[in-house]
């Protein structure tokens, strides 16, 4: 234990002094990872003395030394990134707490220091979910309130809240009715993904800021359900009763037809396009500009004008699903307005920035952290009042 305790006040000590292989990074990284923030925090404290004594920490380029964690060269592959990032977004802490310790137990810091590390105001990400589920009848039904178990009765029809937190239909009895009834989940800004398994097995993850309507029971010769904003699709398989995704976003409308497969529709009404992404099996997107036919890693996008097909990564699609934010060349604007539906804030403009983002980031992390590591790729600056958001165009 002694000899574990001196290699970390060693590896922190060269992180300070900005002297950290890489391979020293990864091990430091995986030190942080280990560590609960109140521990990590009581550790820190005592190491940060061992570093103080030295008289060197007041000589930290903190600027440099984070941009050297996380920087890379324009032409390098993105995925070199995401790992830098990655380490980035857990050093952050230390370097927090570090400015803390800094401010408080050292005199004559610069002031810009203070004013870059210290955070006046910060919101958290989505701790629960602000789903409703509105019934047939016109009742609205609040599910961070609900207990699990049985929520409402439909025809021979229940709704369950599973103790995951996962909304379930399931059948009472064999006996039904021929009459369709529809529900509506709301999932608004600011809320956790929302999963629904549906009455014929498809699961469906409803993203924040997005609306699912779909039938309490499917009969009939289809399966059809409605989408605005963004949900993920795991389709049930039924040869005799294709499944169909209805979208309508900004005067731009369309049908996904299945038989059994996993997709994303991103329907937002913010969006210049109308995504559907197919990750496994097969579907048939349908507009007023025709139609077309997906493989597996292709994306359909159905703008104002047009419908075209393209390779895409579907790693980047499906961060949301995966509690990540994942940017591939993504210009500040698109970034921004994931942000804004997940930490439910107004989105302001100081000019905008040329740049392009790349990168992953987790969707749990408080929004100062992810602006932080943002800022460091360059070209912006952000300012947050309340739930307004000012990004600032260096």
């Amino acid at each position: 234990m002694a000899n574990n305790d001196e290699r970390i006040n060693e590896l922190f000590q060269r992180f300070v002094q900005n002297t950290c292989t890489r391979e020293e990074m990864e091990e430091l990284y995986t030190w942080i990872q280990d560590k609960e923030e109140g521990d990590l925090q009581l550790l820190m404290d005592e190491r940060f003395n061992n570093i103080t004594d030295t008289g060197k920490a007041d000589t930290v380029d903190w600027n440099h030394m984070f941009r050297q964690i996380i920087e890379t060269k324009r032409r390098a592959p993105v995925k070199r990134l995401w790992y830098r990032v990655a380490i980035a977004a857990s050093v952050l802490l230390i370097i927090s707490l570090l400015g803390y310790y800094i401010i408080n137990k050292q005199t004559g810091r610069p002031k810009e220091i203070v004013k870059r590390y210290s955070v006046l105001h910060d919101i958290k990400a989505p701790q629960l979910t602000r789903a409703t589920i509105v019934l047939a009848n016109g009742e609205k039904i609040y599910l961070d309130s609900a207990v699990a178990g049985e929520l409402a009765r439909q025809g021979n029809m229940k709704v369950e809240k599973l103790d995951n937190g996962e909304l379930a239909y399931k059948k009472t009895s064999a006996v039904g009715t021929e009459e369709i009834k529809y529900n509506t989940l709301n999932n608004p800004r600011g809320s956790q993904v929302v999963t629904l398994a549906l009455a014929d097995g498809t699961r469906v993850w409803l993203n924040a800021g997005s609306s699912l309507t779909f039938p309490v029971a499917f009969v009939g010769t289809e399966r059809k359900v409605s989408i605005t904003g963004e949900a993920y699709f795991e389709v049930e398989k039924n040869p005799k009763m294709p499944f169909r995704v209805q979208f309508s976003s900004a005067g731009r409308e369309g049908t996904v037809e299945v038989l059994g497969t996993h997709f994303n529709v991103n329907a937002y009404d913010d969006e210049p396009a109308v995504n559907t992404t197919l990750l496994e099996g097969a579907v048939k997107v349908k507009s007023g500009s025709g139609s077309i036919i997906l493989k597996p890693g292709e994306q359909a996008s159905l703008s104002h004008s047009s419908q075209t097909s393209h390779p895409i990564s579907v790693q980047t699609v499906m961060a949301w699903k995966n509690g990540l934010f994942n940017f591939n060349n993504t210009d500040i604007q698109t970034v921004m307005r994931q942000i804004a539906r997940w930490y439910d804030v107004e989105v302001e403009y100081q000019g905008i920035p040329k740049d392009k983002y790349a990168g992953e980031m987790s969707r749990q992390s408080q929004l100062s952290n992810v602006f932080k590591i943002l800022e460091t790729m360059g070209g912006v600056q952000f300012k947050i009042e309340g739930k307004k958001v000012t990004v600032i165009a260096k």
